[in-house]
């Protein structure tokens, strides 16, 4: 898969035009998001993230756990408040570097996914119903993706998950998309999953979630819908990737 390449920081912009990324490679990471990668002078550019789609925006405080049937596990990550510092300065970042562009986000701006001690990960909507993704890390914004189309992955009616995005910070996520439903729990081998709300997109027809693991996650959750009163289960992969399985301890 051939991975469009935006401004390197601190690598010649000369250097090179395209970079190519083995299909297997993108195997791994599923999610929609055309990625590109950026370096802090004298590092190394670090290639992880490939394909096409993501989100809108929210607060900056971001979105409690979910609650529902199971109980959600206890986030590891420092809560939002105590990293005001962080994620004022990550979307401000954001802000200046999206501001005038086609990628810039719609009204409701940068949407928190998760926030760690030394950055956070984002994503937006923009005006012409593409999802975006970013990442930032200290001073420079690591990863920054957009979807080519709109509306991509597809709306699912009468509903339904699809997967989004692969981010990685401070472990390792899985962004979903549920289509005309809330997701009230999930659960991997029988163990609640702690399940993150990001926030809506395509005017409150769809809802971003992530969840988070220590490090790269192979399995599916088991994940509980509620429409309209009614409640169902589904099941969302979470890929096949690293040597831990959905539902091991930390």
């Amino acid at each position: 898969m051939d991975l469009d390449v935006g401004r390197l920081i601190g690598v010649p912009a000369d250097c090179c035009n395209r970079l190519h990324v083995p299909q297997s490679r993108g195997a791994l990471l599923g999610g929609f998001l055309r990625y590109e990668f950026r370096a802090a002078v004298g590092a190394a550019v670090l290639l992880f993230m490939v394909s096409t789609g993501c989100t809108r925006a929210v607060e900056a405080g971001g979105a409690p756990p979910l609650s529902g049937s199971s109980p959600a596990t206890p986030a590891a990550a420092p809560s939002p408040e105590d990293l005001t510092h962080v994620l004022d300065r990550a979307r401000a970042m954001l802000v200046t570097a999206e501001a005038g562009g086609a990628d810039a986000p719609g009204e409701q701006g940068f949407m928190l996914v998760r926030a760690w001690q030394s950055g956070a990960a984002f994503a937006w909507e923009t005006k012409d119903q593409r999802l975006c993704g970013a990442t930032v890390s200290g001073p420079v914004i690591q990863e920054r993706g957009c979807a080519v189309n709109p509306l991509d992955p597809p709306i699912k009616t009468p509903g339904g998950v699809s997967a989004v995005d692969t981010v990685f910070g401070d472990g390792w996520g899985r962004v979903f998309a549920a289509d005309h439903v809330e997701v009230t729990s999930a659960t991997c081998s029988g163990e609640p999953v702690e399940v993150r709300r990001v926030g809506s997109v395509v005017q409150g027809s769809r809802t971003l979630y992530a969840v988070w693991f220590p490090d790269y996650t192979k399995g599916t959750i088991d994940v509980s819908l509620l429409h309209n009163g009614t409640v169902s289960e589904t099941r969302f992969w979470l890929g096949d990737a690293g040597d831990r399985t959905c539902g091991e301890e930390s």
